[in-house]
């Protein structure tokens, strides 16, 4: 243990949060660590300016949870006062984790499975981007997803990038990566934590969105790891790519991508003129298997899917997610009252839902709501979950 005259901070890249339990989040590593009460005080009084003799919690200190803290990286102890402002943020229940904020509705390719449709010409004004971001961290908000459209079609793009600094968030960018050239992924490598590219299949890439695009894609993924930005994966998946995922699977874990998502497109947007692309429910279920790394934004407690997430518009309206856009709760103005009335219209526990007495209940939630409303109902259960955990008796 540290002697008395040492000052313990709480490291870089970490943040304190009031969720439904005190956590502290590794930002970097996309990280919480749970902590009880005495812990999450002492983490308080972690400023870099209070003496380790006054920051402990007292005699009866667990000294096993601070040497873990040291090994973690949690808390670095410093031979003099350098302070660091420690910002506690109290989030609503359920806690508010990720918001998407979808910056423009404009973007560079015309992706057939798209579901935003047609892109158009809107930006999010500067002020209401700023506005949502602050709002997002004083909800004890844990990682803010920028996307689109295309993201880096914003007008004023590397000016929303400038907001950025001020905030203890994990940064992602969800881009089709075309747009990145050697330039922007060092001006990225500034701002960003990660970047979200959407790669659709290997041969069939280009089928989805169009000649080239592949070979763009992964000269970005290329310049983005150059510039030591970590990069992610998402996969759709679709009639021409389902023969390419143990191909894929090798691919992007030889490539060292940090996570490689799959999902399903659901039918809406372009993908309502392109039927030919979507999958039979049980195929495409079986592939759900395939990815690695973080795990999507779930849920916890005895809500449905979707209980830590809200989703901002181009204009600053807010909704439930993308599939939900022409929904919206409210707008940025007021982020805490349109996520308090999501929660209330959109959010679900689930001895609400058609399938509350399935045995898998807890593990998928029922699945997506949109995808359930187009086969049944909001309260149906999604097929495509039911047919990945074997059950089909509600089909």
């Amino acid at each position: 243990m540290p002697s008395n005259e040492f000052y313990p901070v709480l490291a870089p890249d970490h943040a304190l949060r009031k969720l439904e339990t005190p956590f502290v989040y590794n930002i970097q590593d996309d990280q919480l660590y749970g902590l009880d009460e005495e812990a999450f005080e002492f983490l308080k009084k972690c400023d870099g300016k209070t003496p380790f003799s006054i920051s402990v919690p007292g005699e009866n200190s667990d000294k096993e949870t601070i040497e873990y803290m040291l090994d973690e990286g949690i808390i670095i102890m410093q031979n003099t006062a350098h302070p660091r402002k420690i910002k506690v943020e109290q989030s609503p229940i359920p806690s508010l984790r990720y918001l998407l904020m979808n910056i423009t509705n404009k973007c560079n390719l015309a992706c057939r499975h798209c579901y935003l449709g047609k892109s158009g010409n809107i930006d999010i004004e500067v002020h209401q981007f700023e506005k949502a971001v602050s709002q997002f961290e004083s909800m004890g908000g844990l990682k803010l997803m920028i996307s689109g459209g295309e993201p880096l079609m914003h007008s004023g793009f590397w000016e929303l990038m400038e907001v950025l600094p001020s905030y203890e968030l994990r940064k992602v960018i969800l881009t089709n990566g075309t747009l990145i050239g050697k330039k922007e992924a060092k001006n990225l490598s500034k701002y960003i934590d990660e970047v979200q590219v959407s790669i659709d299949g290997i041969s069939s890439h280009d089928i989805l969105r169009g000649n080239g695009s592949y070979e763009k894609a992964m000269r970005g993924v290329t310049n983005l790891q150059s510039s030591n930005i970590p990069v992610s994966i998402a996969t759709m998946a679709h009639r021409y790519n389902a023969e390419e995922f143990d191909e894929m699977q090798k691919f992007f874990s030889d490539m060292k991508i940090i996570s490689w998502s799959v999902d399903v497109p659901c039918k809406a947007g372009n993908l309502k003129d392109n039927q030919d692309l979507m999958l039979d429910l049980k195929e495409a279920a079986s592939l759900l298997s395939y990815g690695f790394g973080a795990g999507a934004h779930e849920s916890t407690g005895n809500y449905t899917c979707g209980s830590h997430l809200c989703a901002v518009s181009p204009d600053g309206t807010v909704s439930k997610c993308g599939f939900f856009d022409d929904e919206p709760v409210g707008n940025v103005d007021d982020l805490r009252a349109a996520y308090a009335k999501l929660c209330r219209a959109y959010l679900w526990t689930l001895d609400k839902l058609d399938c509350h007495d399935c045995e898998v209940i807890h593990d998928c939630r029922g699945g997506c709501r949109f995808r359930a409303r187009q086969y049944g109902g909001i309260l149906a259960p999604d097929p495509l979950l039911c047919y990945a955990n074997g059950v089909l008796t509600y089909l």
